[in-house]
């Protein structure tokens, strides 16, 4: 049984199958309730940089003493256009707080944007941050050896790109990688404009700049999940995403459809008594960390 409440259950399918602004504002504002105090009892150091850029940035979510911890990164979204990885005092810092009480450490970073920086931008500041993770994990208590990476909505996608590509292969810094609503392939014909101005107009590059197109060729552990109330075009490429996987590797792949969530609450309830969506994600960290 699903452990969202009822009040919020109701909500949600009336919000809409849609990534907008004002239904993340609605999503947070429900959850931040039960929230309270999830930072107790949690270190934090944040804005530390991983580069040169104002964006990149990333924020450390631990707690004090012990050692040889699943180390745990997650890439917000944004649209390719947007996003941060603390746009206020509970979020994300909730996914921090939530790895962390679960015996994790936890970094989530930021990444420079379109339309300033294009493909594969992004994806290339993923693995300066991951490089940065596994340089400095030790320090919060961290094992550089276990790292597993998520990322969400547009977050997602750089992650992808990150893991896939063969021109970064970021599968050998990670023991697994979680892809939660994203795009993974840009497809001929493409209107969405913010997807264009992060992987450019020329649809004679759209096939080599898809993440899908080079998930065969991986070896590392993937775990996919979507929202019953996701947008569609973010449905659907979880799924696409799953039949390549079955096909690497004849067996079905870690995979959840969040019930009941939508594009926001999935990420939002982490940290919550809601916490189904947790369990999934950082039952599968400890999976890979080989806990």
């Amino acid at each position: 049984m699903s452990s969202m409440p009822d009040h919020i259950r109701k909500a949600i399918p009336a919000l809409g199958q849609n990534a907008a602004p004002d239904n993340s504002a609605a999503v947070r504002a429900m959850y931040a309730p039960m929230l309270k105090g999830v930072m107790d009892g949690v270190a934090s150091k944040i804005d530390i940089a991983y580069g040169d850029h104002a964006r990149q940035k990333l924020d450390v979510y631990y707690k004090e003493g012990g050692s040889g911890k699943p180390v745990f990164i997650y890439i917000p979204g944004g649209g390719f256009v947007g996003g941060d990885k603390r746009s206020d005092e509970l979020y994300y810092g909730n996914i921090g707080a939530c790895a962390a009480r679960d015996g994790m450490v936890c970094v989530i970073a930021n990444y420079r944007l379109a339309p300033e920086f294009k493909w594969p931008i992004a994806s290339k500041d993923i693995e300066s941050a991951v490089i940065w993770t596994r340089a400095h994990a030790k320090e919060f208590g961290g094992d550089s050896d276990k790292v597993v990476i998520m990322g969400h909505s547009a977050g997602a996608a750089h992650v992808a790109t990150f893991l896939f590509d063969p021109d970064i292969k970021g599968e050998k810094l990670v023991k697994g990688g979680l892809l939660s609503s994203g795009p993974y392939r840009i497809a001929k014909g493409t209107k969405a404009a913010n997807m264009l101005a992060y992987y450019g107009e020329d649809e004679g590059q759209f096939e080599r700049r898809s993440a899908l197109n080079y998930v065969k060729d991986s070896k590392i552990p993937i775990c996919i999940s979507v929202a019953e109330y996701d947008p569609s075009n973010l449905i659907t490429p979880g799924f696409e995403l799953a039949n390549l996987l079955v096909e690497r590797s004849g067996t079905g792949p870690s995979i959840r459809c969040a019930e009941g969530h939508n594009h926001f609450s999935t990420v939002s309830s982490m940290g919550t008594t809601d916490d189904d969506f947790a369990k999934f994600t950082l039952g599968f960290v400890w999976q890979c960390a080989g806990a």
